[in-house]
């Protein structure tokens, strides 16, 4: 299940990416109407299971004016009992930071989407749950030009899904069903 749920992904920011790059302009040139894409690789943690696991993502960007864009956002993490991947509708709001000539922008993002997990039993019995859920990841990055045609990226997400756990405190059950799973990614923008 990892190793198709890792090429679906490779196969959609592929898609993402060539949809893009046909119509992309300048890094630096946000004007509406200006297609920008890109992906990151990092980590997400507070899973599921409890483990930091290796991540990658991948969005496009449409400016529909000067300091907004929207689009997709797809995130994939598979490397513990996990195997997670979610889809959301981005909004993006992009500032110029002073002094650095419109290399170096602030990015502040949130969007809604959904997640679906498979989880993988630790008792080694081998068997594996899906579950699926809201996603709702908000966050915030920095985005420099390197040059005219790249930009790298450091973007701080925290997504809040409902694939929470059931806990055992006092004596009762709990049923947590919101989950908050911080990532760190480092990435490129075309």
């Amino acid at each position: 299940m990892k190793r198709r749920s890792a090429w679906l992904f490779v196969l959609l920011l592929l898609w993402i990416l060539g949809g893009v790059s046909s119509s992309y302009a300048e890094v630096n040139d946000l004007r509406p109407g200006q297609w920008s894409g890109g992906g990151g690789i990092g980590f997400l943690s507070m899973t599921p299971d409890g483990v930091a696991e290796f991540a990658f993502n991948g969005h496009a960007d449409y400016f529909v004016g000067r300091r907004l864009s929207v689009g997709p956002l797809a995130q994939y993490a598979g490397v513990g009992n996990d195997v997670l991947f979610g889809v959301s509708a981005q909004a993006k709001v992009w500032w110029d930071l002073p002094g650095s000539r419109n290399q170096a922008r602030l990015v502040a993002q949130g969007g809604i989407g959904f997640v679906r997990a498979g989880i993988k039993d630790s008792d080694g019995s081998g068997t594996a749950d899906t579950y699926g859920s809201f996603l709702i990841p908000i966050g915030v990055g920095l985005d420099y030009a390197v040059n005219r045609r790249v930009a790298v990226t450091a973007d701080v997400l925290v997504n809040f899904t409902s694939l929470g756990d059931t806990v055992r405190a006092g004596g009762r059950e709990f049923d947590l069903h919101t989950n908050v799973m911080p990532g760190l990614y480092l990435g490129v923008r075309f």
